[in-house]
């Protein structure tokens, strides 16, 4: 795949990054309405853009490709945890080693992940993205849980927080397509216009974000750099190198390639902050490793993407 081509793609992301940072620079945004548009955001466009991605033609090929993604999905989550937990014998006796490992843990599979896979892999590739985001939901309610509340007593496991409107729609998609229903124009149409919002809300919420951001410090933080390195850089190329020669079809490649090079997940502080944790690391993570993706992203899939 081209560099001009993906950096042509991530800049219009880019761009509408800006626009959300500019937006809550002049105060047309603030807190409180970020975080409304960022529900509505996981609430309605989002799963509508995955349900719209799965009204397509069923063929039993298609089962044997989910099944594989899964599998693949299992085995990127299993590199990123062998990552993380190697960070604790090079960041010994650090009070905040849950959250870097978080950020090496999990990459921004919503906010991010869907729009540069739409982006760069055509929507197409929404569809096959949706399933191997999966297995996210359910590590960041235990894995991460743990990561961000290692030495407290009230550490709980829920399976209610497995349970959201992505994860519905994800599996409401599954049997429209399983079923082979196609739905009628009035309510397709609806949920494809709902769905084309998800990628511009979700960068304008991410620039946002970013603004609010106490930027200046993670400047000076030697952890983030190397943790930004390795979330950005080294995960996706392990993945590539595990992966290129095992699986022939390239789109199963690309989509875990993609979302391994994502920065951040963007719910790191929301969870930070659930389980007491350092939240003013966890948002310097998300901006940090934020910024430099938009430089990483279109290096890394032009170059390990065939």
């Amino acid at each position: 795949m081209s560099l001009g081509n993906v950096f042509s793609q991530i800049l219009i992301l880019f761009i509408l990054i800006i626009i959300g940072y500019y937006t809550r620079k002049k105060d047309l945004l603030d807190e409180y309405t970020t975080s409304k548009l960022s529900s509505l955001t996981m609430s309605i466009f989002l799963p509508s853009m995955i349900i719209n991605s799965m009204q397509i033609d069923y063929s039993p090929d298609m089962i044997d490709k989910i099944i594989k993604l899964l599998i693949i999905s299992l085995v990127m989550y299993t590199i990123s945890y062998l990552a993380s937990y190697l960070l604790k014998f090079i960041f010994k006796s650090c009070n905040d080693l849950g959250i870097y490992q978080y950020v090496i843990m999990f990459s921004n599979v919503g906010f991010m992940g869907y729009p540069v896979v739409e982006a760069v892999l055509g929507k197409e590739a929404v569809f096959y993205t949706a399933i191997f985001n999966l297995p996210f939901n359910l590590l960041t309610i235990t894995l991460g849980t743990y990561f961000l509340s290692k030495g407290k007593a009230d550490y709980s496991f829920s399976i209610k927080n497995f349970i959201n409107p992505v994860i519905i729609s994800i599996f409401i998609g599954l049997i429209l397509f399983v079923l082979n229903i196609k739905l009628p124009i009035f309510i397709s149409k609806p949920l494809d216009m709902l769905g084309n919002i998800t990628t511009p809300m979700s960068m304008i919420i991410i620039g946002s974000m970013l603004c609010a951001s106490s930027a200046i410090d993670c400047f000076y933080n030697k952890k983030l750099y190397f943790v930004t390195i390795i979330r950005l850089i080294i995960l996706p190329i392990a993945i590539y190198f595990v992966l290129n020669g095992q699986i022939k079809d390239s789109l199963l490649i690309s989509i875990p390639i993609v979302i391994s090079a994502m920065p951040a997940a963007a719910n790191t502080a929301i969870m930070a902050s659930e389980y007491e944790a350092n939240t003013h690391l966890a948002s310097q993570a998300v901006f940090f490793t934020t910024l430099f993706s938009v430089i990483t992203i279109p290096l890394v899939s032009s170059i390990l993407i065939k």
